[in-house]
């Protein structure tokens, strides 16, 4: 089966990529559902052996299993779907449209620093200038803290790897392309900004202006990035430079 975009099914691509956003925003949830009772099984056997995890780490250890788990099963999803759309409708989609396209070690490297530096600026010196409450950093990266410092390689291969691998894929390959199709680069682009920083709510609910201001920024840089570059590897290694400095952020907020 091949399907070409035409004037009249100018919806098509952006119907079909916000389709792909719902499903895997659900497969994440039906994995987290999955690592839940996977860590309800192991806890019950290690409370059977008189091994009780204390309530603050059973539920640090909950959220990372869940966590983990839905991201690993809603990426397989997504890809799976990818590859399929990709198969089934060829002359429509490819994987070089989607952005999956060679780009550079070199690139890539320079980007990932890029959004290493970009990130280090805002959690350490905006921050600084304008202090959280005076006091103490915001409840999001406190979060951050308890699971970076323990469960230190989990964290980096969720931030660092399957995050910007099925976010980029996601937003700024399946999403992007389908609304480009339907409604050009420019709505395009301002649609999965919005979109992208609208799903990552802990920098609006903690009501701390600069992780507002940081997410809006790297959401703008990242589709940019993707735009002018071709390819979603740049982007993805920046996404993985943005999130490298939230690995050890209790040693940034130190004292």
């Amino acid at each position: 089966m091949s399907f070409e975009f035409t004037a009249r099914q100018n919806r098509f691509g952006a119907l079909l990529a916000f389709g792909f956003f719902l499903v895997y925003f659900a497969s994440m949830y039906v994995g987290g559902v999955i690592g839940s009772v996977l860590y309800d099984i192991v806890y019950a056997t290690d409370a059977a052996s008189n091994s009780v995890t204390a309530s603050s780490d059973a539920r640090v250890i909950l959220v990372v299993i869940k966590r983990i788990s839905g991201m690993l099963f809603g990426g397989c999803i997504l890809f799976f779907l990818l590859r399929r759309c990709v198969q089934r409708m060829p002359q429509a989609v490819s994987f070089a449209e989607l952005g999956f396209v060679r780009s550079s070690w070199v690139k890539c490297i320079f980007f990932y620093l890029l959004g290493l530096t970009l990130s280090l600026f805002f959690m350490v010196y905006l921050r600084e200038l304008f202090p959280f409450d005076g006091e103490r950093s915001p409840d999001a990266l406190e979060g951050i803290n308890e699971v970076a410092e323990r469960f230190t390689y989990i964290a980096v291969f969720c931030l660092i790897v399957l995050a910007p691998l099925n976010e980029e894929a996601l937003f700024r390959g399946a999403l992007y392309l389908g609304f480009k199709k339907s409604f050009g680069r420019i709505v395009a682009a301002l649609f999965v900004t919005l979109l992208f920083a609208s799903v990552h709510p802990d920098a609006y609910f903690d009501g701390y202006w600069v992780n507002i201001l940081a997410l809006l920024s790297y959401s703008t840089f990242l589709v940019v990035l993707r735009v002018c570059s071709g390819s979603l590897y740049p982007s993805m290694s920046m996404h993985a430079g943005i999130n490298s400095a939230l690995i050890f952020p209790a040693q940034i907020f130190a004292g």
